[in-house]
């Protein structure tokens, strides 16, 4: 088995406008929609290339009592259906060609999102790239990159001292 992210998971508080985002905005298709945790929790799964991008939300405050068909998924999740739920993690990265990231940057202008940063070069997964960053509807920074072909390598300098790559 490869080592890889398996998927990243976003807690969001409107999944229907979420789910525009990151359909309408990003350009990714929904796989799967479903309720699990006793019906606590609404589940919408994208498949983004190889990878997993999975959007929970929980409509009530108050977590469903968990029944014997429920065990599979876990308690942890079903505690989390009863919290306040706000957006979390530092940001999300997307790794895209060229004329996707185009795309993604003019769509966000059509659905009236800003962009707060970027276009900057900086280093990425696949060496040196450019990057644009912006906010999903429950302020989680999303980071769209794209990498020339091929990628631009930095110098050990990145490595040793963690300064900015400068070139």
């Amino acid at each position: 088995m490869k080592r890889m992210i398996e998927h990243v998971a976003l807690r969001v508080t409107d999944l229907d406008r979420s789910i525009e985002f990151y359909r309408g905005v990003m350009g990714l298709k929904p796989v799967s929609r479903r309720m699990i945790g006793g019906g606590a929790i609404e589940q919408v799964v994208f498949r983004v290339g190889e990878d997993v991008l999975v959007l929970f939300h929980s409509k009530e405050a108050g977590a469903a009592a968990p029944d014997a068909e429920d065990r599979s998924v876990s308690e942890n999740l079903r505690k989390k259906a009863g919290q306040k739920w706000t957006g979390g993690m530092d940001h999300l990265a997307f790794c895209l060609d060229e004329e996707e990231y185009n795309a993604v940057l003019e769509r966000l202008g059509e659905h009236g999102y800003k962009v707060h940063r970027g276009e900057e070069r900086n280093l990425g997964a696949f060496g040196v790239g450019y990057a644009t960053y912006f906010y999903d509807p429950d302020h989680i920074e999303v980071e769209i990159k794209r990498y020339d072909d091929p990628p631009e390598m930095p110098g050990d300098e990145w490595y040793e001292t963690g300064e900015k790559f400068s070139g």
